[in-house]
């Protein structure tokens, strides 16, 4: 069973986007009661470097890298309420997940 759960947010810039997915994302996980989930945000350019030590990438760009975690693309967030809520339950789904590793 896994202790901590990372998850990796990025954007375009690493500032706007990622933020508010964040905040939405902390929401989300508080309301499901999870404990020690630990969200990094940063640039979709800066993803290589930064994905070390990641349990799970959300990100709301279309990536052509594939990596050895999971990817969501969270682009629905952003939209509106339906695609948020799917987007959200499908990250809650992810981290409860990994935290069963």
């Amino acid at each position: 069973m896994k202790e901590k759960v990372t998850i990796l947010c990025c954007c375009g810039a690493g500032i706007c986007t990622s933020n508010y997915l964040k905040e939405e994302i902390e929401d989300r996980i508080k309301q499901e009661g999870l404990k020690n989930v630990k969200i990094v945000l940063c640039r979709v350019s800066d993803v290589d470097e930064a994905i070390s030590g990641a349990d799970l990438l959300v990100t709301t760009v279309e990536m052509k890298a594939t990596y050895s975690i999971p990817m969501i693309r969270a682009l629905g967030i952003m939209l509106d309420d339906k695609a948020a809520k799917k987007a959200l339950d499908q990250i809650v789904d992810e981290v409860k997940k990994i935290m069963q590793e």
